[in-house]
This record gives structure tokens, sequence and C-alpha cells, in this order.
């Protein structure tokens, strides 16, 4: 092992002064040890710069990430019925290279088991819907952001860390928790609005939440009013279930809208990539 470090050292060294000819020669000799020992690399990392390492080798560790990210999605996309929760832990990695998977996965094992007895002690849908936004919203703290002006917290990950994101994290929150419980709640876009529909299949009824507004149930009365007072008439599509790609690509559209004003191109480059392949 510590010959290992050893190299690794000498590799982030190289990294940091040398350019052109042996670049990619260490990139390839990096992403290797990336693939092989994650943890490990970043240990090291630390300790060849105790300050801060070169912007030169961040830089570099985090396109060989987001190489690895555009295969990874690519391997997503291709799948029938691509799993949203996986789709959500890799666009999380674009903010978070070096983050676990494991560690989304934990985290909602954590909140579904905490609301385990709410939910069994339900007497029907509008309960679990009020159950879930109580522990979300007044004993989680979750905050939705009106706006977004930092990728960070477009990233669901980061959401489950800091209590605080974009609507699209709140509403995919609901569902990746649903479905740990078999409960049918998807994502819908009401003309330009994200809501939870969360239907009970006995009674064929349907109940709407919306997490900009700390988890407020909505009839569809409700909703087709939200249309009347925009002008707008009702169309069933609206009830439609965004997919999981649709909502991996809504993620990344909207990383890209900050990023656009921001003018990084670095990281567009690579945002713009993603958003092609999940279309695709």
């Amino acid at each position: 092992m510590g010959m290992e470090n050893g190299r690794l050292k000498a590799l982030f060294k190289l990294l940091a002064t040398e350019s052109g000819t042996y670049q990619p020669v260490l990139r390839r000799e990096i992403s290797a040890a990336l693939k092989e020992d994650p943890v490990t690399v970043q240990t090291v990392l630390a300790q060849q710069f105790p300050g801060a390492a070169p912007t030169s080798v961040l830089h570099t560790l985090e396109e060989i990430y987001w190489e690895e990210l555009t295969a990874a999605l690519a391997r997503f996309s291709a799948k029938i019925n691509p799993d949203l929760e996986e789709g959500l832990r890799l666009i999380s990695k674009f903010t978070d290279p070096a983050a676990a998977r494991s560690e989304i996965t934990a985290r909602l094992d954590e909140i579904a088991h905490a609301l385990r007895p709410a939910l069994l002690n339900a007497t029907g849908y509008t309960d679990i819907a009020r159950a879930l936004g109580h522990y979300f919203f007044q004993t989680l703290g979750f905050q939705t952001l009106p706006a977004n002006t930092d990728i960070k917290d477009i990233s669901f990950g980061h959401f489950l860390q800091k209590h605080r994101g974009s609507g699209l994290c709140v509403a995919s929150l609901y569902c990746v928790i649903g479905a740990r419980y078999g409960l049918d709640i998807s994502v819908i876009d009401l003309a330009g609005r994200i809501l939870v529909h969360l239907q009970d299949p006995a009674q064929h009824e349907s109940l709407f939440i919306d997490p900009l507004d700390n988890g407020k149930i909505l009839t569809e009365e409700d909703c087709r009013n939200y249309l009347d007072a925009r002008q707008l008439a009702w169309n069933d599509d609206f009830l439609s279930p965004l997919s999981s790609r649709q909502i991996i690509r809504r993620f990344i559209a909207n990383m890209i809208f900050v990023l656009n004003k921001l003018h990084d191109e670095r990281r567009l480059t690579f945002l713009r990539k993603y958003l092609e392949i999940v279309k695709n």
C-alpha cells in the first residue's frame, strides 16, 4: 500500500507540473487508480496537497469523473425502464464526483425506515400524503428554493445533505420514498408547474402535492382552478407522469440554465453531452 501511495503522489506531482505530451498518460494512470480505489486516491490527494490541490489537478480529476459519468448515463439511458433513483445518484456525481454511490441509498433508507410507523398506520391516501409532507418539511426541515443560482442546489445528493434544493428535488424525494412502499407516486408537469401525483388505485382517486408549498395537498379541482386562472384549458395529458429519463433530463437542463448565466463552458460542455445522451 505504501508503494502504491508513493506512486499516486508522484502522479499528482507530475500532473501539477507537467503539461502537453505527458498529460494523456497521467490522466490514464489516475483514471485507472480511481476505478480501482477512489477512496485511496482522495486520501493521497489530501496528503500530497495539505492546503489545497492546484486547480489544474482538481480540474483533471473532475474531468476524469465526468468522462466516466458519460458512460454511466449512456448505460442508464439504454435501459427500457431506467430506475429514477439510479439516475438521481448518477447526476448527483456531477457536483460531487467522489461521493460514494451508497451514500444516497443509505440516506433514503433511513428516511423510509423512520416513516414506516406513520405510513403503516395511515387510514387512506390523504393520511399518507400528510405523513410524508409532515416528515419531509416539519421533522427533517427540507426547504424548497424557488430559484437556483448554484447547481449544487439542483443536485439530489446535495439536497439530501443540506435539506434544501429545487422543487424537482423534493418531487423526486416523494417518488423514491414512495417506491419503497409500493405507492403509485409520480411527477407531473401541470402547464409548467411541477406537482407530485399520488394515486389511490382502489378508490380511483388522485391527490396532488405541491413541492414548492411545503407539501400542500391539492385536489383535481384545485388543479383545474389553477389552469382557469391562467386561462388554460384542461388537458388529460397534464396527468401523464414524467418518465425517469424526462426527470433526469430536467435536472441536467436546470444545471445548464444556471451555468449558462455563469458562462462556465468547461462544465457546460459535459452537461450538454449528458443532455443529448439522455434525450436519445
